[in-house]
């Protein structure tokens, strides 16, 4: 297989998997669903109101994306502040990779594309590789359970342990663990979904040149 098809593979599996989380995590009404679900503005008690925890969604999401300022009414102690300042590092990393991938895909399959070379090698060859990873996390999450999963990302992720918070401060109680597990099985349907659809992409003959 040709270097540029191996690359525009590599690129476009890095992009179907961080794009769709990219996209749904800033995704408002998705959010005010999610929190409902999860007990933060639903259920028999819930613990925020609705307005109020869009609000502060909709802050953290700009913290994390553009790194404007959080309200400084200390809803969120200097322990959460600190954790939140290596979750922004993280975010910005992913939504910059998700960009160039995507970026970078786009102009391999250009460039392939003015070479004679058949695209549905990528197309196919990234939904293959994405339903394969995609099949191997939800195995490991099924096998050891979400809470170890989630635990060994942490691990992994952060040089701290600023992410051990107390159970009633403001992240907790507006972000509960099940908040997180709603999000990741959301994310990684909606990941295989794009990739079913470049499997279906790659199934498309070509029509003839006149």
């Amino acid at each position: 297989m040709p270097a540029l098809i191996v690359l525009a593979t590599a690129t476009a599996v890095v992009a179907v998997l961080l794009t769709p989380f990219s996209l749904l995590v800033n995704f408002m009404p998705l959010q005010r669903l999610v929190l409902f679900m999860v007990g933060t503005t639903g259920g028999t008690a819930p613990r925020f109101g609705v307005a109020e925890a869009a609000r502060r969604v909709a802050d953290l999401l700009k913290y994390l994306a553009f790194r404007r300022p959080l309200p400084n009414d200390a809803f969120y102690s200097p322990l959460e502040l600190a954790h939140m300042g290596d979750v922004q590092a993280i975010f910005q990393g992913v939504y910059l990779t998700a960009l160039v991938s995507c970026l970078l895909t786009v102009v391999l399959i250009i460039l392939l594309r003015r070479n004679g070379r058949d695209v549905r090698r990528v197309a196919q060859a990234a939904g293959i590789t994405v339903l394969a990873l995609v099949a191997a996390l939800g195995t490991i999450s099924v096998t050891i359970g979400f809470d170890a999963l989630f635990i060994a990302f942490h691990e992994l992720a952060f040089s701290n342990n600023f992410w051990l918070l107390p159970e009633d401060s403001g992240l907790i109680r507006l972000f509960p663990e099940n908040y997180f597990m709603s999000y990741f099985f959301i994310a990684l349907s909606a990941t295989v979904v794009v990739a079913l659809i470049l499997m279906i992409l790659s199934r498309r003959r070509r029509t003839p040149r006149l």
